[in-house]
């Protein structure tokens, strides 16, 4: 049964996707699909929009952003693996690519691949100011079952962006999986106590307080984003997930956020 903490990790007609289909290269082929990509990608349409981007790919001009907007299309619409080849193939263009590095990073994390995940995202890391890197590189090594690790990456990620409320939550996951439950509870209070907290980020501080072992004080805390009824699903589901004894297993179940 899926977390219900889990908080992922996004027209034009069809007569226009046909004209497209037929009309002759020219020089300008490229910029127009990545026109009509990027029309498609502010609609929402990221299956068709990819398929513009990967025409894109296949003109004479095409450039490194288009194999990174076919990864990033391809990830948003659910494919993962189509997104790993796509930014594998800009990684050829631009081998120190940091968006691309973060992208199949990403993509390989998105896939349970989390050995792969771990060392593309620390390259990715490495480049300068990569905070969502540094978050994903948590992600990927808390699922690993190594809690440690995984705190310094959110905190490394905090020291470029110490206002991203996700990767806080994210911290003080890793600190109580890590039993380090004051750690964990003075994490998420800095996350609560902030007037950009938004209903996930109060979930994450019931499952939190829940994992520190602080069950009683949750009757203090301020859910009001919550309706009642679901604080009680949610109550439910995290004492199922303090109940799971294996950390790898209980990591997996907890729903750490990505939504950069």
């Amino acid at each position: 049964m899926p977390s219900r903490f889990a908080s992922t990790l996004m027209l034009l007609a069809g007569v226009t996707m046909a004209s497209c289909a037929t009309q002759p290269a020219s020089d300008s082929s490229y910029e127009r699909f990545m026109h009509l990509a990027a029309d498609l990608e502010s609609r929402g349409d990221t299956v068709t929009a990819a398929g513009l981007y990967e025409k894109a790919t296949q003109q004479p001009q095409a450039q490194l952003d288009a194999w990174l907007k076919l990864g990033e299309m391809r990830l948003a619409s659910g494919d993962a693996r189509g997104s790993e080849r796509a930014y594998q193939q800009a990684l050829e263009l631009a081998p120190d690519s940091a968006a691309a590095l973060l992208g199949l990073g990403t993509a390989q994390l998105r896939q349970g691949k989390l050995d792969r995940a771990v060392t593309v995202l620390t390259q990715a890391s490495a480049q300068p100011n990569q905070p969502q890197a540094f978050n994903r590189l948590g992600i990927a090594q808390i699922l690993r079952g190594q809690a440690d690790a995984a705190q310094a990456a959110f905190s490394k990620s905090l020291a470029l962006a110490p206002n991203d409320l996700d990767t806080r939550c994210n911290l003080a996951l890793a600190y109580a999986l890590g039993d380090k439950p004051q750690l964990a509870l003075d994490s998420i209070r800095t996350v609560s106590e902030s007037a950009r907290a938004l209903p996930r980020h109060q979930r994450n501080e019931l499952l939190i307080t829940v994992l520190a072992g602080r069950e009683k004080d949750i009757r203090a805390l301020t859910l009001d984003d919550i309706p009642d009824a679901e604080r009680k699903t949610l109550l439910t589901e995290a004492r199922r997930i303090k109940a799971i004894k294996d950390p790898q297993a209980q990591a997996r179940e907890l729903g750490l956020i990505d939504t950069h």
